[in-house]
């Protein structure tokens, strides 16, 4: 049966075969490949675990409590991961151990935070064995994985432990010899795992190819040094070396320090482990696909060498029997026996083909004229048969030689051929051939044709260079898009008008939020106005009295009627003038300098350093007269010397805004209630808090109500801008961010957080 299969048919079964034996191998490689990566893929599991275990451990040793978020992440991560690594019942204790901690009294507080620290180390350990990660073949992910595993609980259990001795002593009056040396116990281990860790960090290093673990991980394990050194010289110096008294307190903060530290670092180690597996998972997929690559190019470089040997054997002879039968059956000499080879094959097809070609001469010269004549009608039928509008036109007059019958009807030629010139604008007929002696080609050439009865239309023209009966020619096609263009016209029209709409609304919204801030700050004025009448009207009344007692006494005195008793009423009543002029004075000028530091803020706009807590009070005080009248009480909580480098008269704006929303929606006329402002001081960032315990916010406008023209007393003049300013300001000028939550009946609060110094921009002119 074999022998019955072509040349080349055996060569393709050979090549089958191969490639067979080679699909099998890279699918094996495959496969060993897919046990690597799952492994490593388990390993990240691992430590995706550990990370969740890790804030609980150190919860656990800085605070001696567990949290519910670190129950609920524990819960979250075996969920996740628990199935794999079989660690229900470690995390069970660990749960357990957490709960003892909140019930536990507090003199066993220490034990029991020992006890849960650990269960937490039983749960990493667990993690650790079922992931694959105590295993890892690479030396700087396996150092890596022996910090987080091993080396970093261990500190943070024998830190926890030095806590707790130090508690055990105070409690107990004074340092014992059993103290001593549990503390000299302790001290050793400490130094043990320090330089446990110093080794294991240094063979991550040594291991690690590119250094890229030693650049990562260098400046955190300085600062974790530090703070070891610290605490073991603290040890010695407060505990250790010390008799009688105990002075726990440096001990306890280096502890903290360490703790700090060593939290830090093992997120980072742990990070970079995470980094080196992913690494190790991204060059298993790369070395599967370059052995699958190099198997395919081993199976394309097989069947090209079957595809030349078959050519080289087998089609020259297959062909040229195909072709001595063909010339057999028809006296067809135009046939030809392709190979060029310089073997026996090759020069018998020259041969066979030499005596083609003397047979052929003859025939091809009568054969000639008949040719050019079916290539014309075959030209001609082809033309006539798209149903596109076609010209062709002669390069050397540009006159029409064929018009097929679309573009007959649309040019109005009827049977009867122009030239093309006579069809287009002297000057679109210059762009026409000007780009076609370019480029030798014209596609979608926009220009205005002459239609029947000399009607103009748009149309889009592309032409070639062809070969036409002999003849050097030119083929056009000619669409009509008039109705197009029209379309055109129409669109840009309405896209002016919508422009131009859009504008006549961003001008009528730039009015309204001007009127908004023209009537913020009137009403400002007006309750500065009415409140500083009190104090200049005592003033007046004061200045009065003291001018007519002066000119009794004058009087007196002139007659030499004035008694002591006289003096010293007069005396009496000069000096509790004074301190009544005084005290209204000095009130009235504290109203006008916090009236005219925030309305010069509004206005300005200006950057610059001020305290939050005055700046705060000034904005109160401003808005002090029309709290006043509604009967309503602030409470202010703010730490003393937070600076600002900002917009003071934006953060201006936004309180006033947010005590003129509280007044207008939050309670009724007549109602009492207490406005609340909060600050709480976050290193670079700063939360404001403001609350009302008015009637709240509905549900359902709840997501609405930083919306521009939003409001629900429009009846009663709101604008609907205030709240929707307060956000843009907020999160563009101040560079932060703002939420509400409101439940109805409960009250409304409002929280800001922003950066206490903002970020160096132009600012932009600003709604107020």
């Amino acid at each position: 049966m074999i022998s019955r299969i072509s040349v080349s048919g055996k060569l393709l079964l050979i090549y089958a075969l191969d490639m067979i034996a080679v699909i099998f191998l890279g699918f094996s490689l495959a496969e060993e490949k897919y046990i690597s990566i799952n492994f490593a893929r388990k390993e990240v599991a691992g430590n995706a675990y550990i990370d969740a275990a890790r804030d609980a451990l150190f919860t656990i040793a800085e605070h001696g409590t567990l949290t519910l978020p670190h129950l609920a992440a524990l819960e979250r991560a075996e969920a996740t991961y628990g199935t794999e690594m079989a660690s229900r019942a470690e995390l069970d204790a660990l749960l357990e151990a957490g709960r003892a901690l909140a019930t536990a009294q507090p003199d066993r507080a220490e034990e029991t935070a020992l006890k849960a620290v650990n269960k937490a180390r039983a749960l990493i350990s667990r993690v650790g064995d079922q992931s694959n990660l105590i295993l890892d073949p690479d030396l700087d992910s396996y150092y890596s994985m022996s910090l987080v595993l091993l080396r970093f609980p261990e500190l943070v259990d024998l830190l926890a432990q030095i806590r707790a001795l130090a508690a055990h002593a105070i409690h107990d009056g004074g340092i014992t010899a059993d103290h001593r040396t549990n503390f000299l116990i302790l001290e050793g281990r400490l130094t043990t795992v320090i330089r446990g860790i110093e080794g294991d960090q240094q063979a991550g290093y040594n291991g690690n190819a590119d250094h890229t673990l030693e650049r990562a991980l260098t400046p955190g394990f300085a600062v974790l040094d530090a703070e070891l050194s610290q605490l073991l010289a603290s040890l010695r110096a407060s505990i250790i070396d010390q008799s009688g008294t105990i002075d726990a307190a440096p001990v306890n903060r280096t502890i903290d320090a360490s703790l700090r530290a060593t939290k830090v670092i093992w997120a980072q180690t742990s990070g970079e482990l995470n980094r080196l597996l992913d690494a190790r998972i991204d060059g298993f997929f790369r070395r599967m696909f370059e052995h699958f690559a190099l198997a395919g190019v081993l199976l394309s470089v097989i069947l090209i060498l079957v595809l030349l040997v078959a050519r080289r054997i087998a089609i020259p002879i297959g062909h040229l029997a195909e072709v001595a039968e063909t010339v057999r059956q028809t006296n067809d000499y135009n046939r030809r026996a392709k190979w060029d080879s310089g073997d026996e094959i090759g020069r018998l097809v020259g041969a066979f083909n030499t005596m083609l070609e003397r047979l052929q001469a003859e025939g091809l010269r009568r054969e000639e004229l008949a040719a050019q004549t079916r290539a014309a009608e075959a030209q001609r039928d082809l033309l006539e048969a798209i149903p596109t509008p076609l010209t062709v036109s002669r390069l050397s007059d540009h006159s029409l030689l064929h018009v097929n019958q679309p573009a007959s009807r649309l040019l109005g030629l009827h049977g009867e051929y122009d030239t093309t010139e006579d069809h287009l604008s002297p000057e679109d007929r210059e762009r026409l051939f000007q780009q076609l002696s370019l480029h030798g080609a014209v596609n979608e050439f926009e220009a205005q044709v002459m239609g029947p009865e000399d009607s103009p239309f748009w149309a889009l023209m592309s032409a070639r260079l062809l070969v036409y009966q002999g003849e050097k020619a030119l083929l056009t096609t000619i669409i009509p898009i008039s109705e197009r263009k029209r379309m055109e016209q129409e669109l840009l029209g309405a896209k002016n008008r919508a422009e131009a709409t859009l504008a006549e609304l961003q001008q009528a919204q730039q009015s309204l939020i001007q009127a908004e801030k023209m009537a913020s700050l009137g009403g400002l004025v007006a309750g500065v106005a009415h409140e500083i009448n009190t104090p200049v009207g005592i003033g007046l009344t004061g200045a009065s009295t003291l001018a007519s007692e002066t000119e009794r006494l004058r009087k007196l005195y002139g007659e030499q009627a004035m008694t002591e008793d006289d003096f010293l009423d007069y005396l009496g009543i000069a000096a509790e003038t004074a301190r009544l002029l005084l005290a209204n004075m000095n009130r009235a000028a504290e109203l006008i300098h916090s009236f005219k530091q925030v309305a010069v803020d509004q206005t300005s706009a200006e950057r610059r350093r001020f305290d939050l807590g005055t700046y705060i009070e000034e904005i109160l005080n401003s808005l002090n007269p029309t709290i006043k009248k509604r009967r309503l009480a602030v409470e202010v909580t703010c730490p003393d010397g937070i600076a600002m480098d900002s917009y003071p008269g934006i953060l201006s704006q936004v309180l006033t805004n947010l005590v003129m929303n509280a007044l207008a929606h939050a309670y009724e006329e007549a109602q009492s209630g207490t406005l609340t402002i909060a600050v709480k001081d976050l290193g670079d960032e700063v939360v404001l808090t403001f609350s009302d315990d008015g009637r709240g916010i509905p549900a359902e406008n709840l997501p609405r109500i930083f919306d521009p023209f939003f409001t629900t007393k429009r009846s009663n003049g709101g604008s609907g801008l205030g709240l929707h300013i307060v956000f843009n300001v907020v999160t563009s000028s101040l560079n932060g961010q703002i939420s509400v939550a409101s439940q109805p009946g409960r009250g409304t609060t409002f929280t800001l957080r922003f950066p206490k110094t903002v970020r160096a921009a132009v600012l932009e002119e600003l709604p107020a």
